[in-house]
């Protein structure tokens, strides 16, 4: 199982705050194209992801909370059902 890990940043400015979200585009395209580029004698390397993020202005703690939760609606949820399943199989024995 591959786990993947997307960081939200929120920076409090003078006058409003910046929020960093992950860019699935981003993401998605980066992975495609490293995906591309393996073959059978060179095998996938994941890609570094850290620098795929977009940069928002939120005048208010509202706007901050749209801007994140629109960003964690996006996450692929599907899988969590049966990770957290496996995690606490796990756990229990």
């Amino acid at each position: 199982m591959h786990n993947e890990q997307y960081r939200i940043s929120i920076e409090r400015l003078a006058n409003a705050f910046e929020v960093e979200i992950p860019d699935f585009e981003a993401i998605a395209k980066k992975k495609a194209d490293a995906k591309k580029k393996s073959s059978k004698d060179s095998p996938m390397v994941e890609p570094y992801l850290g620098d795929c993020v977009k940069k928002y202005a939120a005048k208010n703690v509202k706007e901050v909370l749209a801007l994140v939760q629109g960003s964690l609606k996006s996450i692929p949820e599907s899988e969590f059902d049966d990770a957290f399943d496996e995690a606490a199989a796990e756990t229990m024995k």
